[in-house]
């Protein structure tokens, strides 16, 4: 999947909730048509994901630390959104650089961040102002992932474990039925027993052994260093 499809297809649920991106109609027709299949030119869609300003800072620093020239690049998008090694040559000071220039937040970061999805969500929040991550939120909000039990027209059954939290530490919590939305235009064949990427209650992707390794991966590395 090119990069630029994969950023329009994680952003494309909390952007027609109007949480991030640019907000006009004509944006949020062009996403939905782009992701349905309708030939649209690629700088058209450039420019309305590069107005996500949260998303696409970090994909501007996962390129420039790897020396890669398009931000849009697969591997780099793949990086912020699953987790990849791209991740590993992030340093920790440009990331604290990129967050104070680009989000004017001062926050106490762990030196094993890693500039992924998971780290944006449960340590910096919303940047645009139009939500508050904290609760129940936090865990639609981040990329989680689940094995497919049962499928109707209108959505399926996943397996998966909420994020939760206790005596002010994060976890995974035991494993859970959670019924989340399918669009069928955006991923055709989805089987019971394929591992999905889950997003603001829908399915996104369905994820290859290397991707849900990283995705588990990268997600610990946030939640212990809230914890530590």
């Amino acid at each position: 999947m090119s990069g630029l499809k994969l950023a329009a297809l994680y952003g494309f649920y909390p952007h027609q909730l109007g949480f991030c991106g640019p907000q006009k109609k004509s944006e949020k027709k062009v996403l939905l048509e782009y992701l349905s299949g309708k030939r649209i030119s690629e700088q058209k869609i450039k420019k309305i994901l590069e107005a996500f300003r949260g998303a696409f800072s970090y994909y501007k620093l996962i390129a420039k630390s790897n020396r890669i020239e398009d931000p849009f690049d697969g591997m780099v998008v793949k990086a912020y959104w699953i987790g990849n090694q791209l991740l590993e040559k992030v340093p920790i000071d440009s990331l604290k650089e990129m967050i104070i220039k680009e989000f004017a937040k001062r926050k106490k970061i762990h030196p094993v961040s890693k500039a992924h999805h998971s780290f944006h969500v449960l340590v910096i929040g919303s940047v645009t102002g139009r939500i508050v991550l904290e609760g129940k939120l936090l865990d639609v909000c981040r990329i989680s992932w689940g094995k497919v039990k049962e499928r109707d027209k209108n959505g399926i059954i996943i397996e998966y474990q909420p994020l939760q939290k206790k005596n002010k530490r994060y976890f995974l919590g035991e494993p859970i039925d959670k019924f989340v939305f399918w669009d069928k235009n955006f991923i055709p064949k989805i089987k019971i027993g394929d591992w999905i990427s889950i997003h603001w209650n829908h399915a996104i992707q369905i994820l290859n052994k290397k991707d849900l390794t990283n995705l588990k991966k990268y997600t610990k590395i946030t939640i212990d260093s809230l914890n530590d």
